[in-house]
């Protein structure tokens, strides 16, 4: 049992100094580590590390906040990750405790000036007074500064609302030129592991690219670009906004089948052209005031707007042929149209009269006679040479003629037919549009 016991209290004795040793922090050790370097070696802030100091930066995205195409901007939470290099920052490990890791603000060690160049908000200086930076031995340098990112975004509306945006976060070396400081790419460049789906627009790509701009010194500065691609998520739009007009357009049309006698075609069409306007209204406070791109949903509202225009003034036509006095003579022109083009585009056969009317008689037995009594009259006028006033044409030829309300109704049958044509088409040339 003694054997036993000693081997367990030894064990225990190896395993808290192996602790002790990988833990390696105590006040003590710190503090002493810190006066070395920062007083014993009198480090200086405002000396960068090196001749040309390698900027290594990361983007790690949170949530996409805003994509505001009307306003142009793109609003986005989230924290750079820059690491680099300072020599004057390393030190044996075993020396002080095994302490491998310190921080320290901003005030006390040197950091890199950077900007967001295309930001719209705050345009300074990134700095975070509290926020650490974290320091490992090697003299690797880890700042972590957290932050809302609204920047510009000139947004595409061609394809409005579905539309896919490109929109990039422009950081990029203030002060110092590319001879001085040079920013390169922290593994992926953009970080998503921790990033919150956004409920109007879905992140389908994100890349990153590094350029070089020039001043108007001829100076050069070294940028980071990262790039988010975003397509909007358009059911909200379906049932809001397309399906809305797509039956009002069909509603526009259907003023041509409302009879003239209702008395209630003007007030149906002028309160389908209101609606409309409304839904184009709701429309047009989402899109930017711009004249560079138009967007094909505006295109299309367009095309039912002037539809619904023409539609109050045709129903117009139609009510004022509808009500004309009957005495009074239609041209020769209309009554042409009328019978031999529009009438039998729209297969209009319920406009037909005879102007000979045959006299039916019955006897008491209820017998018709009326054909054999023609007959007979027809016979006695010959033998009798009988020379009637009436004219034999106007008694014999069955003509056709049309009324003011026949050619009213057969108008408002062609327009019936000629707006549900023109929707669909319209409808199905914007739909195939936005789809492909």
């Amino acid at each position: 049992m003694a054997v036993k016991e000693v081997l367990v209290i030894a064990s225990m004795l190896v395993i808290t100094s192996l602790l002790q040793g990988i833990n390696g922090f105590s006040v003590a050790n710190e503090t002493a580590l810190r006066t070395y370097l920062f007083t014993t070696n009198a480090y200086d802030l405002n000396v960068r590390p090196t001749t040309v100091v390698k900027l290594e930066v990361r983007f790690n995205l949170l949530t996409i906040n805003q994509m505001d195409i009307r306003e142009q901007v793109f609003k986005v939470s989230g924290w750079l990750t820059v690491q680099w290099y300072d020599s004057r920052l390393s030190w044996d490990q075993t020396t002080y405790g095994d302490v491998g890791v310190i921080f320290a603000l901003d005030t006390e060690v040197w950091r890199p000036a950077l900007i967001v160049s295309n930001s719209v908000d705050n345009f300074e200086i990134i700095q975070d007074e509290y926020s650490p930076l974290r320091i490992a031995n090697s003299g690797r340098v880890v700042w972590d500064p957290p932050g809302i990112y609204e920047v510009n975004c000139e947004a595409d509306i061609s394809y409005y609302p579905f539309d896919t945006q490109e929109c990039f976060i422009t950081l990029q070396s203030w002060g110092y030129n590319l001879r001085e400081l040079n920013i390169t790419e922290l593994g992926k460049g953009i970080n998503t592991g921790l990033y919150v789906p956004n409920g109007e627009w879905d992140l389908v790509d994100n890349y990153f690219t590094i350029v070089q701009r020039r001043d108007i010194k001829n100076d050069d500065y070294s940028q980071i670009i990262f790039h988010f691609n975003l397509k909007r998520r358009s059911e909200y739009y379906w049932l809001n906004i397309l399906l809305p007009v797509i039956v009002n357009s069909i509603l526009t049309a259907l003023v041509f089948a409302l009879p003239a006698e209702s008395g209630e075609k003007m007030g149906y069409s002028l309160t389908v052209l209101l609606s409309f306007m409304v839904l184009l209204t709701l429309v047009a406070d989402k899109i930017p005031s711009t004249s560079i791109k138009t967007s094909i949903i505006v295109v299309y509202f367009s095309f039912v707007l002037i539809l619904g225009a023409m539609s109050v003034f045709l129903s117009t036509v139609v009510l004022d042929l509808y009500f004309r006095d009957e005495n009074h003579r239609i041209p020769a022109w209309l009554m042409f149209l009328s019978k031999n083009i529009v009438g039998r585009l729209v297969c209009y056969k319920g406009c037909k009269r005879r102007s000979k009317v045959t006299a039916i008689q019955s006897d008491t037995n209820g017998n018709v006679s009326g054909l054999r009594q023609g007959l007979r009259n027809k016979v006695y006028e010959r033998k009798t040479d009988y020379k009637r006033n009436t004219s034999q044409e106007d008694d014999d030829v069955e003509e056709e003629t049309y009324t003011w309300k026949d050619i009213s109704k057969i108008l408002d049958t062609f327009f019936l037919w000629f707006y549900l044509v023109i929707i669909t088409v319209i409808t199905i040339g914007f739909l195939t549009v936005v789809a492909t």
